[in-house]
Parts: structure tokens; sequence; C-alpha cells
């Protein structure tokens, strides 16, 4: 008949929440912490209230994502710093010894600090993701004020280009205009130019003397020379 201490393997599963499957591969994986491990193999182990305790806070431990060797390695690193062994029940189901409430809280408190250890570096990696998607927006921004910035260069420089053609553009039709205008000048009012093949000697004595009236239009015509002045004649 089974101690009403213990509870079997079913009982055990249904109050750790998990099936017998599960549970009889933690028995074998951390049965040298529990008082199975020197049960008969054939037979449905009897579980201990310490033994459900502590297989409550392996399966924390395994949720919290600790593989089967990390948590062997703090099983047994908690018992070699207490000096304790769990409590083993015989398989006539006598009671040989009793491990510390301490072993237990000591476990405890070593999984709370690893869970604790997971959520700081999960909050550090939160922290740093925030400042990563802050520092991208930040970028973005800074890429789109500079494009319209490039923008705003190359219309004002379009706009310069415009206004320098259309300056051009309007200095020319003003010199043509100008020289339009003298051309109509010129061909209303041609010029007289008198040009002198000799000097005043020559002038004196009866040299002779071109006249030509230009046309800056595009004509010349030659006038007829003035006569020359008559020598004075002897005395009378």
């Amino acid at each position: 008949m089974l101690d009403p201490q213990h509870m079997t393997l079913q009982d055990a599963a249904n109050t750790l929440e998990v099936s017998p499957t599960v549970l009889r591969r933690w028995l074998d994986a951390f049965g040298e912490f529990l008082s199975v491990a020197d049960g008969d193999p054939d037979e449905d182990p009897a579980l201990s209230e310490a033994d459900v305790s502590l297989l409550a806070d392996i399966k924390t431990a395994l949720d919290d994502g600790r593989s089967f060797e990390q948590v062997r390695h703090t099983l047994r690193q908690r018992a070699t710093e207490d000096d304790a062994a769990p409590q083993v029940i015989s398989s006539a189901g006598e009671e040989t010894a009793i491990a510390p409430i301490s072993y237990f809280a000591d476990i405890i408190d070593e999984l709370h600090k690893g869970q604790l250890s997971v959520l700081n570096s999960q909050a550090a990696n939160r922290e740093l993701m925030g400042v990563l998607i802050q520092d991208n927006f930040n970028l973005k921004e800074e890429n789109q004020r500079l494009r319209e910035r490039m923008l705003d260069v190359e219309r004002r420089l379009s706009q310069i280009q415009r206004d320098e053609i259309s300056r051009r553009e309007s200095l020319r039709q003003e010199i043509e205009l100008k020289l339009s205008e003298i051309r109509m000048q010129v061909m209303r009012n041609p010029v007289t130019v008198l040009q002198e093949r000799t000097g005043c000697l020559g002038s004196l004595f009866g040299g002779q003397s071109e006249v030509k009236t230009v046309n800056l239009g595009g004509e010349t015509s030659a006038a007829p020379p003035p006569r020359p002045p008559r020598p004075p004649g002897p005395p009378e």
C-alpha cells in the first residue's frame, strides 16, 4: 500500500501538469537528486512531496530556457556547497534521510536569479533595439531634409539659368534694335567726306581735290571737285 505522503507517477504528472512520459524522462535525467533513484525500475516510482517540489523547480528552470545539463550543474553545485543529500526512500517505503529545507530554498533562489538575469538581458536587448530604431528614424529624417535641400538648390539653379538666358536674349534684341536705328539714321543723312590728294601749295597753284559722299547704308558717290583759285595776275 502506498504511503499517503507519497504520490504515484500519474498523480505527480497531474500535479506538475505534464504527461507521464515527460515526467519519466525527468526522472531519468535527474534521478540522482530524487528519492526514486534507488527504487525498483520495473515498478512505478513513489514520489515524495520533496521529489514533487524539486521536479516543480526543475520544470520552472526548463520553461525558462535552461538545458538539462545546466539544471544538473546547478543542482550538483548546490549539493556540494550545502553538503546535503536529497531525501531517500527505500523500496519498502522507509525514510532514511530528510533533505534540509534550505537546500530547496537555495535551488529556488538560484533559479530565480537565473530568471532575473534572462529578464534583464531581454530588457537590455529591447532598450538597445529601441535606440537602433530611433537612430534609424533620425537618419531617415536627416536624409529627407538633405533631399529637400538638394531639390531646392536644383530649382534655384534652373531659375538662374532661365533668367540668364532671358537676360541675354533681351540684351541681344536691344542691341539689334539700336543697330537698326543707326542704319536708318545713316540712310536718311549721308556723310560728305573731302579727300585731298595734294598739299596746301598744290591747292594754291591749281591742285585738284576729290570730294566723296559716303552713305553708310552702302552707297558712295563722288562730287565734282571745287575749282582751284585763280593765280594772281600782273599788276596793272
